[in-house]
């Protein structure tokens, strides 16, 4: 028998030969150039070799039989050091690939009617390759950091085929016929993240995404609580639409734009980032993660969400390679807190001044759930936080705690929210950047705890005004609370005002602007109020306090989201189509008749006499009057009256300011980064926009916003 022959019957023969190319989404090899592969083949042999410039490899010589082709190689130098952070942290450490990281850099590529993909394909039929779609799992030892596999994505390579590779069918990767040129597209490995301006001045697009991120807090992280029964978080998959983890793990990780957040419905502006710098949600491995674990993270729902029973406080916290993204919900049960809560302040820790104690209380509950997060994954983003109602008041004190503790390079954004302390805090905090939201006929922002306390005992001059003037004198006093220590209750942040275009219009064409007058500004909070310090009866008083937590100018969704909406498209149009007017010619005017209306009201003010007073207090059997002779009466009457009138002239002077700040704001134009911060550079975002312009419900929005607003039947 020559050589040859018995060549070919020694078998196996190394006369064989195998080439494949990795490309993206557009059929480019390039992002592939330089990535180490090995090929495993059922002889338990294994060759190893580089792509070249154009993802390409061939390997000759190779037994016989299926070969895996292995892309598991890991980096030990990263160009970028965010991914070196990413598998260097000590918490939830990631085993990223040098395949993952290439995935990550291509964006995702166009696609047929089918929603497939095509360029790869047409690259394939033009070198007369076996084609298949491959994704970065394919290839991964440990998966649980990646999205789950899609089921869409196909042809696959063989699983038959590898499972003919003898023990080469052990390692990670696919297996590629022998004798055959194959192109293998990689699943772009990208995500969707709202566009967040990373500058500290107000923008539109800021507000309008935070507003609904504060709506998103009331969501469950997978499935709502069950009263009565003990609350345990659960593993992925989050199927529960609208819910936290849904939103962050199942759709945007996975390229799907959201529209559900709990039960609102919008449409945000998306922009396509690498799947490592999204909105991070930690991945689950129990066997991995064992120390997390042991530290109380079983579970990304333990990582990323706060329910705490006690002070009735959620939050839910993430984070991308430039932004911490955190989002404080207050209790749900707010007639509840309005009702029995004790509003008195204590003093703040390790900070300045006092706050109230429900939500001091809120926030040491929402400072460790954030400190702990912060000390495991805060790598010098941009802090932003965000709330709503009672969520604002925490979100407040917790915000300057990470201004004064962590870095200056916070911001917050706060939606229809109360007082949280006092004038001393609001001094030192000054340093914070807060822009605070109120709708005009939300009470809640101007609610002044102290009136609700059943340990307070009102200033008689208050009561004084209250029962001598109509509903109408009452925003006199808000400015004027005292708490039990004298030091007055204030607001913190730079205020803008949401107002109706016309008398009872709605969220959908309101107008925002600094009005910077609190007989504006508070108007419906002061009439609630007035008239629950009225109320001796607690049946009565509650009924009033429910009524107000229920305004749909207070709500989260309809009354801030969809507001800011409107504020969003507004701002575009004049930018876009009014050569940056802030306000229309019909908008000025609707706002002029507001301020002249409150002036109406004000001069209208009349006090009853000293005889009608007493006659309402003992009618009233009020025991803050209690054992009090006429003439001591008489002395409180006529300092309630004097008081009142030194604050009517205040607020003559303020409402003439807020005229001169309206024809001001209207003679400064918007800018682009009015409404996209320093996001307006970028020469991707005015398509992001324009997309998100074009889709129906946002043309109806724009539709809304331009006419006057359909008048409804008012908050009274």
């Amino acid at each position: 028998m020559n050589s040859t022959a018995k060549e070919g019957l020694e078998c196996p023969l190394q006369n064989h030969k195998v080439s494949f190319r990795l490309v993206d989404e557009h059929g480019d090899g390039r992002p592939f150039a330089g990535l180490r592969y090995l090929l495993h083949d059922r002889h338990d042999q294994t060759l190893e070799g580089n792509l070249d410039g154009e993802g390409f490899a061939l390997m000759a010589s190779t037994h016989c039989g299926p070969l895996v082709l292995d892309l598991s190689d890991k980096l030990s130098r990263y160009a970028d050091p965010w991914y070196e952070e990413l598998s260097l942290r000590d918490a939830f450490p990631l085993p990223l690939t040098a395949l993952q990281i290439a995935a990550e850099q291509s964006p995702s590529g166009p696609r047929g009617p089918d929603g497939r993909t095509y360029l790869a394909e047409a690259r394939a039929r033009q070198e007369n390759a076996v084609f298949h779609r491959v994704e970065v799992s394919d290839f991964a030892d440990a998966k649980a950091h990646l999205p789950e596999p899609d089921a869409t994505w196909g042809p696959r390579p063989s699983v038959m085929l590898k499972q003919n590779a003898g023990p080469a069918r052990e390692q990670p990767g696919v297996a590629l016929a022998s004798n055959s040129h194959h192109v293998l597209e990689v699943k772009a490995l990208r995500a969707y993240s709202p566009l967040f301006s990373q500058s500290k001045a107000f923008c539109a697009l800021n507000a309008y995404h935070l507003a609904v991120m504060s709506t998103f807090a009331y969501a469950p992280f997978s499935k709502p609580r069950e009263p009565g029964i003990a609350y345990t978080s659960s593993p992925p998959p989050y199927t529960r639409p609208g819910s936290i983890g849904h939103v962050l793990r199942e759709q945007l990780a996975q390229l799907q734009k959201s529209q559900l957040f709990d039960s609102a419905r919008y449409d945000l502006i998306y922009e396509e980032v690498p799947y490592s710098k999204r909105l991070e949600i930690m991945p689950y491995d129990p066997e991995r993660y064992q120390d997390e674990a042991l530290k109380g993270w079983r579970t990304p729902e333990d990582v990323h969400f706060l329910h705490d029973e006690q002070s009735n406080t959620q939050a839910f916290i993430t984070h991308s390679d430039k932004v911490m993204l955190i989002s404080v919900r207050g209790t749900l049960e707010l007639e509840d807190f309005l009702l029995d809560a004790d509003a008195r302040q204590v003093p703040i820790k390790d900070g300045t001044g006092q706050a109230h104690r429900g939500f001091y209380n809120g926030f040491n509950a929402a400072k460790a759930f954030v400190e702990r997060y912060m000390e495991a994954f805060y790598m010098e983003q941009s802090v932003v936080i965000c709330g709503h109602s009672l969520g604002g008041a925490v979100a407040l004190l917790l915000a300057e705690w990470v201004n004064q503790h962590w870095t200056p390079d916070t911001q917050l954004y706060t939606f229809g929210a109360p007082r949280a302390a006092d004038r001393a805090f609001v001094q030192a905090a000054s340093g914070l950047t807060h822009h605070r939201l109120v709708n005009h006929n939300d009470p809640i922002p101007g609610v002044p705890f102290v009136w609700m306390d059943a340990e307070w005992k009102l200033a008689a001059a208050g009561v004084v005004a209250l029962f001598s003037a109509p509903a109408v004198g009452i925003s006199l006093l808000l400015g004027g609370l005292l708490n039990l220590e004298g030091d007055p209750y204030e607001h913190h942040g730079e205020q803008r005002h949401f107002v109706p275009r016309k008398p009872g219009g709605g969220s959908e064409s309101a107008v925002l602007w600094r009005a910077d007058c609190a007989l504006i500004e508070d108007q419906a909070c002061a009439r609630y109020c007035g008239a629950l310090n009225l109320q001796d009866d607690m049946p009565q008083r509650a009924a009033l306090i429910d009524q107000l937590a229920s305004a749909a100018e207070h709500s989260s969704n309809s009354g801030y989201s969809r507001a800011m909406l409107t504020t969003l498209l507004r701002w575009h149009a004049g930018v876009t189509e009014r050569d940056g007017a802030l306000f229309t010619p019909d908008e000025i005017q609707d706002i002029q008749s507001l301020i002249r209306r409150a002036e109406e009201e004000l001069a209208s003010w009349q006090p009853r006499s000293f005889a009608e007073f007493r006659h309402e207090i003992r009618k009233r059997h009020d025991r803050r009057f209690y054992n009090k002779t006429d003439e001591q009466l008489l002395q409180l009457y006529n300092e309630g009256i004097t008081a009142v009138r030194r604050l009517t002239a205040r607020q003559r002077d303020a409402l003439d300011r807020a005229r001169q700040r309206l024809l001001s704001e209207a003679d400064r134009p918007l800018t682009a980064e009015d409404v996209l911060g320093e996001l307006w550079r970028r020469e991707d975002v005015p398509a992001l926009v324009s997309d998100w312009l074009a889709l129906d419900a946002n043309r109806e929005a724009a539709r809304l916003a331009a006419q006057d607003g359909a008048p409804r039947p008012a908050f009274v």
